[in-house]
């Protein structure tokens, strides 16, 4: 017998897909039954970003064998990432809230999707899933150093899944930023954002996971902070008093008539300052080509088809 007490609220929930062959069909059986129990309408989005390991057809054999209300299948013709994938998700959702996974990596059980539901009920229009005690030194690392220099209200932390209102996703949209990084950009929308914690069952991400968690960080910390600037700025004084000192040293060493010792430190002072000037370069090149990137790519993400999957 249907549960009458199902939620009313049309809701997606967007999946993001990398070569997930053996894990997607366990990870879309328990989200699928979960929906399903609990919400009269929903729908699941996946977005396939260029695979190589047979994980679209699998996710086709998943809806041959299970009954799924409504699946739809987005394929990509090119590796291009989770951020501009999981937008391309969120564009072709329709709920009222939407669900994003940016993985099917789950170390917490699928009930909690509720709890994240709720808590957005609350008033909230973004809500993220927050592992307890799970960053590493590198995440934690991160973390700090952004909050530090974002100017946030909301201090972002590692995060599983997420959900956001359609309020939150027309919000972003109005305010015509490419996403580059969701997690900052939704914490700067203006909008009651909330963490819900949770003890992590295990952990554990995979070698191609970690090295795209990594460019983003960098990215991330160059778009949403002033970092660079800072770090400019500090180099750009310390070489200034460098170069000061070493003026005044060189003229006391004048008016007192000694020989100028001179090679090693000279060399010292000069190699020093060379750093500087090419750490000064290395970031602003890196400002460079992030805002020619933003500016000349005038689509996120490429489409090489949609499908609807379901039976």
């Amino acid at each position: 017998m249907e549960n009458l007490n199902k939620e009313k609220n049309f809701v997606s929930a967007v999946v993001y897909l990398y070569n997930d062959r053996d894990r997607v069909a366990d990870f879309l059986g328990r989200l699928n039954r979960r929906l399903s129990e609990n919400f009269f309408k929903y729908e699941i989005v996946c977005v396939n970003d260029c695979s190589t390991d047979g994980t679209a057809a699998r996710v086709e054999k998943f809806c041959e064998e299970n009954s799924v209300k409504s699946l739809t299948l987005i394929d990509t013709s090119f590796f291009q990432g989770v951020e501009n994938r999981m937008t391309a998700g969120v564009d072709i959702s329709i709920g009222d809230f939407v669900f994003e996974f940016d993985s099917c990596f789950a170390d917490y059980d699928m009930s909690m999707i509720m709890d994240v539901y709720r808590k957005s009920l609350e008033g909230n229009d973004i809500v993220f899933a927050v592992p307890k005690g799970v960053s590493k030194t590198s995440s934690k690392l991160f973390y700090t150093l952004f909050n530090r220099f974002s100017n946030m209200r909301y201090k972002i932390k590692t995060q599983r899944f997420s959900l956001i209102s359609r309020r939150g996703i027309n919000r972003v949209k109005s305010m015509g930023a490419r996403t580059v990084y969701r997690k900052a950009v939704y914490a700067s929308c203006g909008l009651p954002v909330a963490d819900f914690d949770y003890t992590p069952k295990t952990d554990g991400f995979d070698d191609t996971q970690r090295k795209v968690k990594r460019d983003l960080a960098l990215n991330s910390l160059i778009l949403f902070t002033d970092i660079g600037y800072k770090i400019s700025a500090s180099l750009s004084v310390l070489m200034a008093l460098v170069l000061a000192f070493r003026a005044v040293y060189t003229v006391v060493i004048f008016l007192s008539r000694h020989p100028v010792a001179g090679w090693t430190t000279t060399m010292l002072v000069v190699s020093f300052g060379f750093f500087g000037i090419f750490l000064l370069f290395a970031f602003a090149l890196k400002y460079l080509s992030l805002i020619l990137s933003l500016v000349f790519s005038h689509r996120q993400y490429v489409i090489e088809n949609i499908r609807k999957i379901t039976k």
